[in-house]
């Protein structure tokens, strides 16, 4: 009898554990900031940074004020160096200044940058620039972009240029092989491609169908083929769309940085038909990334204000981290002033998230990292 009593208490404890006791493994834990690594820059202009790429062990960021591609050993968290391109710097204008944005070819230790007028092809393991890709003569900058690992393709915007356009060029030549303008866009952001359509998917500022943006598909075959062309066109809302990543399944979410006086909000979408899956009220972004490890989602917001209504100041800056299987808003989290830019180390469970001076607790520019749990 003893024995069978003590069976039975053993599986009450379970029962009580598992319903949500004092050990409750199911309870969602905040990231929590791990370090802030100084970077060399300047009070005027503030740090002028763009996008972040994480790869095998090594954090990319694209540094205006040093004119380079800081890198950063995610194992020690050190800044261990800086790759010149050479790069415009910091402009009058963010659509005169470079670098911008950075594509990585997994596993090959290139990067792609993209500057004013260029892109620049830099070789990680020698730390130097190896190619310089004309992409205009406008004096404007080419953008964000990302990469097409079945076509060997990487696509990057030039949202300054009039109209707008996008740019194909071949990893295997390196070499500009196709052009797409988007006449009566009000400007291109961030884009990724989508293995299971293969397609690339890029958001749009503004068109007269959609004036507060779209999501528009552009067929790889199309791309590959040398006349790349939208196949569709998802209207967004009042978004003003910026980041986008693809999730679990086959969400894609939207970050979204609309004009003063609309509500700031997170779009996530079915990529195929692009129903919207879910809408949370947060705002105010620029890159988004996921991680995989964690199923959760990142979203710096420099343009966070509490009120939740996207204003031009007064600006509060946090980081959103949203569960991909709920799609729910798990934490925000305090950021750096201007922080915009988010890579993660799935590996070691971390995120990168450049700001500039100012902030309380964040004073002097640099990277933040932070637990992805």
């Amino acid at each position: 009898m003893e024995k069978r009593m003590m069976t039975l208490m053993l599986l009450a404890a379970a029962t009580l554990t598992g319903c949500g006791g004092g050990n409750d493994v199911s309870t969602p834990t905040p990231p929590k900031l791990l370090t802030n690594i100084a970077v060399p820059n300047a009070s005027s202009p503030p740090f002028s940074f763009d996008i972040g790429y994480v790869e095998a062990g090594k954090y990319f960021l694209s540094d205006r004020n040093n004119k380079a591609v800081d890198v950063v050993d995610t194992g020690s968290n050190a800044l261990i160096a800086q790759i010149p391109g050479p790069f415009t710097g910091a402009g009058a204008t963010t659509d005169e200044s470079g670098p911008d944005g950075i594509v990585g070819v997994t596993g090959t230790n290139t990067i792609y940058v993209g500057d004013v007028d260029s892109v620049k092809v830099i070789d990680t393991a020698a730390q130097k620039t190896v190619n310089t890709i004309v992409i205009s003569h406008s004096g404007s900058r080419v953008d964000e972009g990302c990469y097409d690992p079945d076509d060997h393709l990487v696509m990057f915007a030039s949202p300054g240029d009039s109209p707008p356009f996008v740019t194909l060029i071949s990893t295997l030549t390196q070499t500009a092989v196709a052009k797409l303008s988007f006449n009566g866009s009000s400007g291109l952001e961030a884009c990724t491609y989508d293995h299971a359509s293969k397609s690339f998917l890029i958001n749009n500022d503004g068109t007269a169908a959609n004036p507060d943006g779209e999501l528009d598909v552009i067929t790889a075959s199309s791309a590959a083929a040398g006349s790349p062309s939208v196949s569709k066109s998802f209207p967004l809302g009042k978004c003003g769309p910026a980041g986008i990543v693809l999730g679990p399944n086959n969400d894609v979410l939207v970050g979204c940085d609309p004009p003063a006086g609309d509500p700031l909000i997170t779009l996530i979408l079915d990529r195929t038909s692009g129903a919207i899956q879910a809408s949370l009220p947060f705002g105010g972004v620029d890159q988004v990334s996921y991680d995989p490890a964690s199923n959760r989602y990142f979203l710096p917001a420099r343009h966070y204000v509490t009120s939740g209504i996207a204003a031009a100041s007064g600006f509060s800056p946090q980081m959103a981290v949203i569960d991909g299987t709920s799609r729910q808003l798990l934490f925000k989290i305090p950021v750096g002033t201007g922080a915009h830019s988010v890579a993660i180390d799935s590996t070691l469970g971390r995120v990168y998230v450049p700001f500039q001076p100012g902030a309380a607790g964040f004073p002097n520019g640099g990277i933040s990292v932070f637990s992805t749990h």
